[in-house]
This record gives structure tokens, C-alpha cells and sequence, in this order.
């Protein structure tokens, strides 16, 4: 490779390749200065006495031995998949699990293991660009170094081995660990450009490690000549730590750092029975290894395999805002019209195992959030909640339903989930609204202000006044603090030519507006814009003016959106305080007293997931979607004082 072409590889896939081997011959050096500084030491061992050692190993020790080695590269393979999950790739499980291994047995071997393990995935993973093997190789060895601290610290808390000075290290490093699940859980806006792996991720990489890690000790401990008593429980553990002086100083192994920490863990024990079984666990946790893998790297890659129901049933929006006609259909049939969000790109198509759009979702924080009611009538619900867990739980997120109606709600609770109202739709048939009766007595009065002021409103047709209500957006959006996200409105002039729109103007300036989604089934209100100075009723006015075209047109249906249900005095103080929240981030006060003028019907719409903790995990999600889009990530004083009361890089143990 040239020196431009690896430039701009290494500019590319974001890691300095240069610099990364050269980081990879500083393991070999320090290798090289154990060895002269443990010389005398290593000259007075008794070889023949390990060699002797060695050959008292009996068959039945090498096949516990072969059992449990295959035990550990069992959890490899998973962790590899894991991997590949949380960076969203596609590739079939059972294909990630076989490079996974691969990779790990070649790369532990040979050295240099993020380059050699990067190069080996990219080599059974032809759908993998180099640059993209390398992030993952990259991240595996990152995540693996985090799971093995943890491991490392709850060994030396329990299993006692003589190490000054460990216990304190051990309790920083399990509080680091706990730091780094609530950030995975709140994600502030300064650490949203790293992809955290979520809660279930994370307990699958440290049950994973461990599994890898113990299987590995036992094996180690079952080679243990005869006559030669340790403690599995202490073998295990000494073999764990000694793993990461493997880890740190980088050889091709550990060997050297490996062998010298775990004699120095071991003080009580003869050096040439342990030694003896180190040499026959490097044969068969590392030789052999190696050679299968040599051999399945030569042999390259199978068929490819169909990708997993549940990985490929989310799919992004690649050609939003114009999507596509046979989705266009969809949307135009949808039974709401919200379904139109998809037209942001902010949101991704659940799909089901037939390739059929079935909902519109988002993987967020710890949650795959589907966000209001299936976008096809007549779906399954049962089914289509059980689609939806699977999605989600092959990405390690937990399912959640947000703002759906009461019969998909009932569905889900059928099936055990938790459910929690959590705002109120309004809406009301155009073809029945009158501005009679003492309900609406607020909306006349509203009315006859901006009418008195001079307003007119007016249905846009052809070239909109794109300057002019951009600008009365920005103005609107910097009063609040910035625009709101995810399910609420934002001003998209990409998709303005596919909404209804509302101009009002006042001695011909231009001072709000109002649009719509709109479909066969219904219109629904999306975005309400106006200046600081508008008279008094502008905005009534203009949705009074969008009903009356809605009732001339045929609309069965007029959804004036939803509001947040506000504080329930039957529920919990968490939910009182996400409920609150809520209620600042969307406004929701003004909202109501605004949509109560028009004397609406109001339907309850619902939160659910499988448990109480996901749906909570969910709605925290939810509002920092929300929230994130007008703050610019950051996550604000209220949700931090709520819980106050994966990338991927190559197994750093033995590819860093």
C-alpha cells in the first residue's frame, strides 16, 4: 500500500495506521526487556522439571482442557456478535460468531491483533469494506478491555491474592463502571457522538468476558500436573489478572508479562508445575486455535446466508423526503397521517418478515421506540408487538410503543407488558364543527381579536414565502430555546411541498403560519409558527380557516395532535417528575388551553413495554429525543434530577 492510499485509509476509518503499527512493535520491545531483566530468573529454572511436568499430562486433563478452551471460544464468537450489532451492521449472526472466532484465533497468535484481526474479518466478511473491519476490530478490543476491568476488579474483591493497593483500584473501577452505565442511560449531550453500548449490551459483554475469561483459567487449572494443589477459584482468578499485564504490555499472547504475573500471583506454588501447564495450555488454547482458524481463513468465506428476520426488519430512510411510490402509498393510506414524520428521515421503517412496512420506529438510547399506531389497519397486534421485541432485542434494546391508541395498548397488555397513559389526542370531524355553543364561546372571542386586528388567513398555493416563514420559524424557534424533535414538528422546507399550509398575514406581511399531514384518512396538525408581535387569536384563526377547507374537501377527520396527559395524583413521584418534564419540553399548557377552545374529542394515547423499567428507560428516551432537537444534545437540569431520588474493536486481550 502507498504511502497516499494509506493516508487516506487511515483518514477515512478514522485511526492512524501508521501510528497504530507503530504502537504495535512497542509490545515487542517491552518483551524483549522482560526477558533481559528476568534472565537470571528464567536461567534458573529447571527445564527438565517442566518438561517432566508436561508429559504427566494425561489424556483426560487435555479433553476437560479442550472443553473448556472450546467453552471460551464459544463466548468469542458471541462477542463478536455482539459487536456487530452495536454498530448496526448486517451481517448474519452466525457469520459475525464464525470471523469473530476466526479472527481471535488467528490474530492472538500472530500478533499485531487489531491490524491482523481487522485484516482477517475483512477477509470472511466480504461485505465488510477494509476501513469498516478495522472500526470493528477497533472497537472489539475496546470493549473487551472495558468488560475485562470489571471482571478484573470484582476478582480481586473476592478472591483474595496478593496485591497491594488492588482493593482500592478495584472499587474506582467498578465506580467508573457504574459512571458509564448512567451515562449510557442519560447520554448528555457531550457524550452523544460515542456510541455507548446500551445496559443489556453491556451485560452481555461483561457475562460474555467472564464466561471467556473462567473458562480460559479452567482450562489452565485442569492442565496442572500432578501433585500440584491449587484452589480453582485461585488459578482462575491469577489467570484473569495475569491475563491483563497480557493486555497492557501487548505480546503476542501475553507471553512474557503473562507468565511472569501469573508466578508472581502464584508464590506458594512450585514455577515449573505451573509453567509445564502454561506450556501445554498455549498449545492447546493458542496452537491449535491458530491452525484451525489458518485454515478456515484460507478456505475463505461460505455462501453468504440471509441476514436475520429480526436484524433486517429495520431499515432506514434512505430516500426520504420523497421516499418511495410504493411507500407513498402506504403513508397516503395510513390510518394516521402523523405516519408522514417518516418523511424527516429521523425515523426508520419496521418491517415485516414478508419485506411489508408494518410501523415507524427509532432505536434510541435504550430503547427501539415505535412511535404511534401500525401504519396499515388490520395488523395482528399480538404479532406485530412480538416483531417489534424481536427487532429489538437482537440490537439489545428493549421494545417500546409511544403515543398509541387504546386497542394496540390493550393488545400489549394482554401479553404482559406494562402501559401507562401518556397524553390525549384532540380531534374532531370537520364536517360537524360549528363555532356555536358555549364550549366554543373562547374560540369566538379569540376569533373576533384577530379578525379586528386586520389578520387574514389563506390556504398557500403555488411559490410559498419560504424566506419569510423561515425566518419567523428561527424567530419562534430561538424564543423557545430551539424546535423540538422526534415526534413533534420541525421546520423541514424539503417536506413542505407534501403538507397542507395555512398563510396568515396582516396588511400583507406575512406574521404565522399552520400546516398539515394529510391523507386519505385524515389531516393532522403539524407545525404552528408565528411572530412574538401576532394579535391575539392568530393562530385560532388560522386553524378555524384549515378546518373549513378540511370540511369542504371530504376530511373525515381533523387530528389536532396530542398533548401530554399532565400529572396523574395516583402515580409515583418518578412518574409525577417525567410527567412534568414532559409537560416544560413540549409546552404542553399552553397547547392545552389553545386545543380545548376548539371543544375537541380526546382520545388517550399510551406508553408501553415488557417492563416497568424499560417503559420508564423508554420515556426518558422519548423526551430526550424531544429535547435533544432544541437543545443540541444537551439533556437538561430535569432529567438528571429524575434519576437523582459498541462499537466494536478486536479482542484487546489477546489482539491489542
Amino acid at each position: 500500500m502507498g504511502r497516499s492510499n494509506e493516508k487516506a485509509l487511515s483518514q477515512a476509518s478514522g485511526v492512524d495506521l501508521r501510528k497504530l503499527a507503530a504502537r504495535q512493535m512497542l509490545p515487542m520491545g517491552i518483551a524483549v526487556v522482560l526477558v533481559w531483566l528476568m534472565w537470571d530468573r528464567i536461567q534458573g529454572l529447571d527445564m527438565a522439571s517442566i518438561g517432566a511436568g508436561f508429559r504427566t499430562v494425561g489424556p483426560l486433563q487435555w479433553l476437560m482442557a479442550l472443553a473448556l478452551s472450546a467453552l471460551s471460544f464459544w463466548a468469542v464468537g458471541r462477542y463478536d456478535g455482539v459487536g456487530h450489532r452495536l454498530i448496526g451492521s448486517a451481517t448474519p449472526t452466525t457469520q459475525a460468531r464464525q470471523a469473530g472466532v476466526a479472527s481471535i484465533a488467528v490474530a492472538q497468535t500472530v500478533g499485531f491483533g487489531v491490524i491482523s484481526g481487522a485484516f482477517v474479518r475483512w477477509r470472511m466478511l466480504p461485505e465488510l469494506t477494509l476501513i469498516q473491519a478495522m472500526r470493528l476490530s477497533v472497537t472489539v478490543s475496546a470493549t473487551f478491555l472495558a468488560g475485562w476491568a470489571v471482571v478484573a476488579a470484582l476478582v480481586v474483591l473476592i478472591v483474595p491474592l496478593p496485591l497491594p493497593g488492588a482493593t482500592q483500584l478495584a472499587f474506582a473501577t467498578l465506580a467508573g463502571a457504574v459512571a458509564l452505565a448512567t451515562l449510557s442511560v442519560l447520554r448528555p449531550g457531550f457524550i452523544s457522538r460515542f456510541n455507548l453500548p446500551t445496559l443489556p449490551a453491556m451485560g452481555a459483554i461483561l457475562a460474555l468476558t467472564f464466561i471467556d475469561t473462567a473458562a480460559a483459567g479452567g482450562a489452565l487449572w485442569v492442565l496442572l500436573p500432578d501433585g500440584v494443589s491449587i484452589a480453582p477459584a485461585t488459578m482462575i482468578a491469577a489467570f484473569i489478572l495475569a491475563l491483563g499485564a497480557g493486555l497492557i504490555c501487548g505480546t503476542p499472547g501475553g507471553v512474557g508479562p503473562f507468565e511472569v504475573t501469573l508466578l508472581a500471583l502464584l508464590p506458594h506454588v512450585g514455577q515449573e508445575p505451573v509453567l509445564a501447564a502454561v506450556l501445554a495450555f498455549r498449545g492447546i488454547y493458542y496452537a491449535l486455535p491458530a491452525l484451525l482458524g489458518a485454515a478456515v481463513v484460507i478456505r475463505g468465506p461460505r455462501d453468504r446466508v440471509a441476514p436475520d428476520t429480526a436484524l433486517a426488519a429495520v431499515g432506514p430512510m434512505d430516500q426520504a423526503p420523497g421516499l418511495t411510490p410504493r411507500l407513498d402509498r402506504v403513508l397516503h393510506q395510513a390510518p394516521r397521517a402523523e405516519a408522514a414524520l417518516l418523511r424527516h428521515g429521523c425515523l426508520s421503517l419496521l418491517s415485516d418478515p414478508a419485506g411489508q412496512p408494518t410501523a415507524m420506529v427509532a432505536p434510541t438510547g435504550q430503547s427501539l421506540v415505535m412511535l404511534s399506531d401500525p401504519l396499515i389497519r388490520g395488523l395482528d397486534h399480538d404479532a406485530l408487538t412480538t416483531h417489534l421485541r424481536d427487532a429489538a432485542q437482537v440490537r439489545f434494546l428493549s421494545p417500546v410503543l409511544y403515543k398509541v391508541g387504546g386497542r394496540l395498548a390493550a393488545a400489549a397488555r394482554r401479553t404482559g407488558w406494562a402501559t401507562l397513559p401518556v397524553s390525549r389526542e384532540a380531534w374532531l370531524a370537520p364536517a360537524g364543527f360549528t363555532l356555536e355553543g358555549s364550549p366554543r364561546r373562547q374560540l369566538r372571542r379569540k376569533l373576533r381579536k384577530a379578525e379586528t386586528a386586520g389578520v387574514v388567513v389563506s390556504e398557500a398555493t403555488g411559490a410559498l414565502p419560504l424566506s419569510d416563514m423561515g425566518a419567523i420559524n428561527r424567530d419562534w424557534a430561538r424564543a423557545r430555546g430551539g424546535e423540538r424533535g422526534f415526534s413533534m414538528g420541525i421546520w423541514s422546507p424539503a417536506t413542505l411541498p407534501f403538507s397542507r399550509i395555512f398563510l396568515a398575514r396582516r396588511e400583507g406581511k406575512l406574521i404565522g403560519f399552520l400546516t398539515l399531514h394529510g391523507n386519505a384518512q385524515e389531516w393532522t396538525l403539524d407545525l404552528m409558527r408565528q411572530r412574538a408581535d401576532v394579535p391575539d387569536g392568530t393562530m385560532h384563526l388560522l386553524l378555524t380557516k384549515a378546518i373549513e377547507v378540511a370540511a369542504q374537501q371530504g376530511v373525515a377527520r381533523l387530528s389536532l395532535a396530542a398533548v401530554p396527559l399532565g400529572k396523574q395524583d395516583h402515580e409515583p413521584p418518578l412518574f409525577h417528575a417525567l410527567r412534568d418534564m414532559m409537560d416544560r419540553v413540549s409546552g404542553a399548557d399552553g397547547l392545552r388551553q389553545f386545543k380545548s377552545a376548539f371543544a375537541p374529542h380526546w382520545e388517550v394515547l399510551y406508553i408501553a413495554a415488557p417492563t416497568r423499567p424499560g417503559l420508564v428507560l423508554g420515556a426518558l428516551d422519548v423526551l430526550r429525543e424531544i429535547r435533544m432537537n432544541r437543545t443540541g444534545g444537551r439533556l437538561g437540569k430535569g432529567l438528571r434530577d429524575v434519576m437523582r431520588p459498541a462499537g466494536l474493536a478486536d479482542r484487546g486481550r489477546r489482539n491489542t
